[in-house]
């Protein structure tokens, strides 16, 4: 077996990314990174176990401060947001569940239809930039139209924002994961007899289960933290988990303590979500991120 040689210029680049990156330097960079990942989330857990004394302390006081569940008792007793956990939970899933399922039938009626190839790209490009665009242009337009159907302050008005931002993304990664489907399994659907509907739903869609997932959880968590349209289109009733948080930002200061208590509630769901389908999701981003 012939083993690939090694030019004298990779070689090279090697030794010198051996030796800037050795051992301690590699030991250092992923110390720093966890510090920098979990510190938030410490600072955000200990700050909702402190009282409001402790936790506006100056200088901060980073360990050892006496622990207490008044915050969580405020937030879940007094304010009471199982109603807005409910909102939240009600717009994030249907309009997850909306956007996945039109989402790959589109993106599969565009990779599977006639189209030209640099058609195709072109709607892909355009998918993404719909995603990119910034949603506060539209802002008003939205406030406008939502208030001439009667649909502020319903859950009803924050699915249909949601679904419309959510969908591009879907399309687009779907496209990706359509296209590495070969197409002898769909023709021998079709010499079984199978139509248009048999063959999406019980020969492509198993097949893309983890793009599936990964769509899902991007749309879900998209849904789940969206602000703007929120706080624009709820006043009371379909009031979500991002509002709450910022109604803690009152003229009498911040409420620093409900507020990270409040972000760990809306925060538990989401860690939950991806812990449980993490292999999936990997797995559906891997498999998304190489086309052809």
């Amino acid at each position: 077996m012939n083993r690939k040689r090694k030019t004298p210029s990779s070689s090279a680049t090697e030794r010198v990314i051996g030796d800037f990156a050795g051992r301690p330097v590699r030991v250092i960079i992923v110390v720093v990174s966890l510090i920098a990942i979990l510190f938030p989330l410490y600072w955000l857990i200990a700050n909702s176990l402190r009282t409001k004394t402790d936790y506006l302390a100056n200088p901060p006081i980073l360990f050892n401060a006496p622990v207490t569940i008044q915050n969580y008792q405020k937030i879940l007793i007094e304010n009471g947001i199982f109603k807005e956990f409910t909102n939240t939970f009600i717009v994030a899933a249907v309009s997850t569940v909306i956007a996945v399922v039109f989402g790959s039938m589109a993106a599969y009626a565009t990779v599977r239809g006639r189209i030209a190839k640099k058609i195709r790209n072109f709607f892909g490009l355009w998918f993404m930039i719909q995603k990119m665009y910034p949603a506060i242009a539209t802002a008003i337009p939205v406030y406008l139209v939502m208030r001439h159907l009667r649909l502020i302050d319903t859950r009803f008005a924050l699915i249909i924002m949601n679904t419309s931002f959510n969908l591009p993304l879907v399309i687009w990664l779907m496209m990706g994961f359509f296209e590495q489907i070969p197409l002898e399994m769909e023709e021998s659907a079709i010499i079984d007899g199978a139509n248009f509907v048999q063959r999406f739903f019980r020969i492509v869609f198993p097949v893309t289960t983890p793009g599936i997932i990964a769509s899902a959880i991007l749309a879900f968590v998209g849904a789940w933290n969206e602000f703007l349209f929120a706080v624009i289109l709820s006043v009371n009733r379909s009031k979500t988990l991002p509002v709450v948080i910022a109604g803690f930002i009152t003229d009498r200061g911040l409420e620093w303590g409900p507020m990270a208590a409040t972000a760990v509630i809306t925060l538990l769901p989401i860690l939950i979500v991806v812990w449980a389908l993490q292999k999936n999701f990997v797995q559906g981003l891997a498999m998304g991120a190489v086309k052809g």
